[in-house]
């Protein structure tokens, strides 16, 4: 049996903080990711979990239909719109680039596997 590729978009994010102690004050950054438990549901099956955090989806989130199909589920769980709307190239170099939220829609027209999960920005946008 050939495995279900299974691409899980956004579910990361980075918290910034500032902390005041009186006069002195300090910031604190932290990286967190929400798929462990997800992931470990995987284990043992015929499916291939990749899971692709917010800021690497901005730049590697499929821009094709032919990358699209690489995959059989695509899930965008807690990452806005915005994410893949302005990749790297569009937001810093002003470049064109092709609106992967259009490409997702035909993509999932055509039978792809679409799941969007509940989360702050699933549904933004």
């Amino acid at each position: 049996m050939q495995p279900i590729k299974f691409l899980l978009a956004g579910e990361s994010w980075v918290s910034s903080s500032t902390h005041y102690k009186g006069w002195d004050f300090f910031s604190s950054t932290m990286y967190e990711t929400g798929v462990e438990y997800l992931e470990k549901a995987f284990d043992g099956t015929h499916i291939e979990f990749i899971h692709m955090p917010s800021h690497i989806a901005s730049k590697e989130f499929p821009s094709s239909l032919d990358a699209l199909n690489e995959f059989d589920v695509i899930a965008l769980s807690d990452i806005g719109a915005n994410t893949l709307l302005l990749p790297p190239e569009t937001w810093a170099g002003g470049q064109s680039f092709p609106n992967r939220l259009k490409l997702l829609a035909e993509w999932t027209r055509a039978g792809g596997g679409l799941l969007m999960c509940g989360g702050y920005y699933s549904f933004a946008g």
